[in-house]
């Protein structure tokens, strides 16, 4: 006899917290700090570029593996790996575990002597990180209704512009702290500046862990009735995953394609605008973190909020289509920002223009996760949210900041050579971001049925 509970009914009422739900908001809270945190983690090398270089003799292409390909290739592979186990295990333990991890690995980076001991210690923070997104994803769309899932995702894709903010004003100031007071200290026990920032912020991930482990619980998986054709802990094979996703929503594919050219640009911009700020305007690390931060944050939050009060403006039945609609739009906007941001000859009007950058491209950010999270069953939701991450980790991360490296050594290094090859690549991907996103759009219909639930 089955221990699961029956299908419930469309009169049942939805087993989902109310908006006043202070659970439900602690568990957004605490997943978006623990998104900043993996950001701050990932984005930390960008502030130490410099640092790095010199003292492991490294190319610009080999900062460009550290930071792009190699991280996001064993990001995206891991997320394949993981995503099955989001689908059927407890997905909080699995944060907690993988929390751990990270913050242990990224706590290495602060003891590798050569690149690739560095390279090895990326690659399980990396590896660690895969798990987040996709179960907490997973995790809101099983305690929030389908318009408010986008608010809450909202609140969560703000970890990127938090983390990295912090990553560039608090590794800056780390930095200086350490070649200042703490210097003396550290060469005497064979660590370098650069070394000691990566234990400092890897070292809070520990009691993020703990209190994922210890505070949260795992949420009753609910289900669509007209969409649950496997019930219980029966999971449907990658192939239903596949026909779900590129068959049934054909709306799906411009979308992966368009978020994959978004994440392009974001990752190119993270990787190599502090170091552009550094090379062509000639300003300390800390400085670069002092301007660049708030920009970055700024900008990102903001866009984020937008995204937030953009979603209020739907309806269960629409926010699939407008969802869409409100990402091309917002994309449409980046494509001049991003082109000119990196070619103008005056800092604060090139840090105007990434503050502009982070706004448009976050709004889409925001609200990216939404679509899968709305128009595809529970048992399916955890694969097919990592599919999007190893698409956009695989190619936009592992593409981004190794073209926009190797195009700067193409071009010999003169002049302003890495703003023109960060230009050609943010601007090229976010014109090709805001035409699919378009046609996406396209192809919801106007009115989709709407969803009845169901408790597994």
């Amino acid at each position: 006899m089955s221990a699961h509970p029956p299908l419930a009914t469309q009169a049942e009422p939805d087993a989902r917290p109310v908006a006043g739900d202070t659970r439900a908001a602690y568990v957004v809270t605490l997943f978006f700090i623990c998104f900043a945190f993996s950001y701050l983690d990932r984005q930390i090398v960008s502030i130490l570029v410099q640092p790095i270089k010199q003292s492991l003799a490294l190319t610009d292409t080999q900062i460009g593996l550290l930071q792009g390909l190699s991280f996001t290739m064993c990001y995206a592979t891991a997320g394949v790996f993981v995503a099955r186990l989001v689908d059927r295990a407890n997905r909080v333990k699995l944060i907690a575990a993988c929390i751990a991890i990270w913050a242990i690995s990224t706590m290495a980076c602060g003891f590798a002597s050569n690149f690739s001991e560095l390279l090895i210690a990326r690659a399980g923070t990396a590896i660690a990180e895969a798990a987040l997104s996709p179960a907490a994803l997973s995790i809101f769309s099983d305690i929030f209704a389908p318009r408010r899932v986008a608010r809450a995702s909202s609140v969560f894709m703000l970890g990127p512009y938090v983390g990295g903010g912090v990553a560039l004003f608090g590794g800056g100031m780390l930095l200086s702290a350490a070649h200042g007071a703490g210097g003396t200290w550290l060469a005497a026990h064979g660590m370098e500046p650069w070394q000691a920032v990566f234990v400092a912020v890897g070292m809070p991930g520990l009691a993020l862990a703990a209190l994922v482990a210890f505070t949260v619980r795992e949420p009753l998986r609910l289900e669509t009735l007209d969409r649950a054709t496997h019930v219980g802990d029966v999971v449907p094979s990658l192939r239903d995953v596949l026909i779900e996703l590129f068959v049934r929503n054909c709306f799906c594919l411009p979308y992966f394609a368009a978020y994959v050219a978004l994440i392009t640009l974001f990752y190119s911009h993270a990787a190599w605008f502090p170091t552009l700020l550094m090379r062509h305007f000639h300003l300390a690390p800390k400085m670069v973190g002092q301007l660049a931060a708030p920009a970055y944050m700024i900008g990102g939050t903001l866009g984020i909020a937008c995204a937030g009060m953009l979603a209020t403006r739907v309806t269960d039945e629409s926010t699939l289509r407008k969802v869409l609609g409100f990402s091309a739009c917002a994309v449409a906007t980046l494509v001049p920002a991003a082109i000119a941001m990196p070619l103008v000859s005056d800092s604060t009007v090139a840090l105007v223009l990434y503050g502009i950058c982070a706004f448009t491209a976050s709004i889409a950010m925001g609200l990216a996760p939404v679509p899968l999270q709305i128009a595809v069953p529970n048992r399916m939701r955890g694969r097919s949210l990592a599919l999007l991450v190893f698409m956009t980790n695989a190619i936009s991360g592992g593409v981004g900041p190794l073209a926009v490296g190797a195009l700067n050594e193409r071009l010999g290094h003169g002049g302003n050579s890495l703003g023109v090859a960060l230009a050609l690549t943010g601007g090229l991907s976010a014109l090709i971001g805001a035409a699919l996103y378009a046609v996406a759009m396209m192809r919801v219909p106007v009115r989709p049925v709407a969803h009845r639930l169901v408790s597994e």
